[in-house]
């Protein structure tokens, strides 16, 4: 049984040399099986690793969607039957970063398999470790590098049997490894949707024109983005007055909010594919604001609204089969996920700055998720727990259920979501790759964004506009 473990191990040490705890004994939580195919299997606490009749098969199964040159980040070695596998689907341009942060299943592997192979194959990296700040960092850092290399095929694959063996003693990484798979899972859940839309839709995305044709058109101009997070609430008295001298744009579900209040807005952003979204709009189709839309928005929206459309496309989206030159020619941006995320690139595409976030809590304060303006208090965010309940994966609590602490403007602990703490690191993202642009989060409640500046009242915001 050790057969392979001492050359194993000589190999695995390149990738992490925290691999010298592993020892040359099959951990007591781990139990072999010889499969029909010939093949070892194991159960880790009676949960089963691979395939009990084919690994290999399994294997060559679980990357079938990985294409040639993808730069594939991997949480999940086991015994390394689908990783053979993947090899072979990214040909030679490909790059694979395994993650493995389970002892025991690590240790089986080297026993059971000669991974010798895999392990000398300069197109993969093992990440093993038992600090989670130290494995984190080794992560960040691959995953930024491999996203530089090629965006466009960078793929985050979970091995979900791995993944519900993740050690207890990794939470803040567990919990990011579960945003990634929410982030990844959102095309999926919504897949269909957005490819229907993406058709009904299609006449009027050729026939609007693209958010390129207002590049650079407020240079210089503040602007006051609108969601409608609870803190929406002390700023609404104060949007008349100042409303004037500010460029003013919101999100879809603000809009109802600000038109109710006799609130003139600029711009108003919408991406949700699902149907339910047409209710911010359906009593406000005939305004004279700006709908900035995505060609999978849904189709009552960008069929209905009255008012000019500007469309643009998201670079991370699959789904478009128009040329690249079209899609250049009309606009696009990085971002996903938020509409608030999708509002704040491209108004920093308009050349606005400095830009003030409101109603922008991302977080539970007062146990609400939006404002007392809002007429529904069970919108999309609310509904991310069916479509992401992550069943059958590491956790089966819901991601509205599924909380996580994060830090406000003062330092004290407020409780998200997974949803949102996907939203924040979002727009940090943003700030990140535009450091010249001042963004504001005025009257926040809820969670610090790092690289965006607080505002506690509105008064500093008149101080800014004296």
């Amino acid at each position: 049984m050790n057969q392979f473990f001492a050359r194993n191990m000589e190999l695995l040490k390149k990738h992490s040399p925290s691999s010298k705890n592993l020892t040359e004994t099959i951990p007591t939580s781990i139990k072999v099986q010889i499969t029909p195919s010939g093949e070892n299997t194991v159960r880790l606490n009676n949960i089963l690793i691979h395939s009990m009749y084919d690994p290999v098969k399994e294997g060559r199964s679980f990357s079938k969607k990985v294409t040639n040159g993808s730069q594939v980040c991997l949480y999940g070695f086991g015994l390394g039957y689908h990783i053979e596998s993947l090899l072979e689907k990214i040909g030679p341009d490909g790059f694979i970063l395994a993650i493995e942060l389970n002892a025991d299943l690590l240790n089986a592997a080297m026993i059971l398999r000669n991974q010798s192979k895999l392990l000398l194959d300069k197109r993969i990296h093992i990440v093993y470790g038992l600090n989670e700040a130290i494995v984190a960092t080794e992560i960040t850092q691959y995953m930024e590098k491999m996203q530089s290399t090629n965006t466009k095929n960078f793929q985050v694959i979970f091995h979900s049997p791995s993944f519900k063996c993740i050690p207890s003693s990794f939470p803040k990484l567990t919990n990011s490894l579960e945003v990634l798979l929410m982030e990844r899972r959102f095309p999926a859940v919504l897949g269909d949707i957005e490819k229907e839309n993406y058709i009904l839709n299609k006449e009027i995305v050729s026939q609007s024109s693209g958010i390129n044709c207002n590049h650079s058109k407020h240079k210089g101009k503040p602007v006051l983005l609108v969601s409608a997070g609870p803190s929406l609430d002390d700023i609404i008295p104060y949007l008349k007055m100042v409303n004037k001298k500010f460029i003013l744009a919101c999100v879809d579900t603000a809009f109802p909010i600000l038109s109710r209040e006799g609130i003139d807005t600029d711009y108003v952003f919408s991406l949700d594919p699902q149907e339910d979204s047409f209710q911010y709009f359906q009593d406000h189709l005939d305004s004279s604001t700006t709908l900035i839309f995505t060609p999978s928005a849904n189709t009552k929206v960008v069929h209905s609204y009255k008012g000019k459309k500007f469309v643009v496309y998201k670079k991370t989206s699959s789904q478009f089969t128009e040329e690249k030159s079209v899609i250049n020619t009309k606009g696009s941006t990085q971002s996903g996920g938020s509409v608030s995320c999708l509002a704040l690139d491209v108004l920093i595409q308009f050349g606005c700055d400095p830009i003030f976030l409101t109603g922008q809590d991302l977080s539970f304060p007062s146990s609400r998720t939006y404002s007392s303006f809002s007429n529904n208090n069970k919108q999309m965010l609310d509904k991310l727990d069916s479509a992401y309940s992550l069943k059958g994966s590491h956790k089966s609590d819901s991601i509205r259920q599924k909380t996580v602490n994060v830090k406000n403007i003062v330092g004290d602990n407020v409780v998200t979501n997974q949803a949102m703490y996907s939203y924040i690191r979002g727009i940090e993202e943003i700030a990140a790759v535009n450091p010249k642009i001042k963004i504001y989060n005025l009257c926040s409640h809820g969670a610090k964004i790092n690289k965006v500046i607080p505002l506690g009242s509105v008064n500093e915001l008149i101080k800014f506009l004296a």
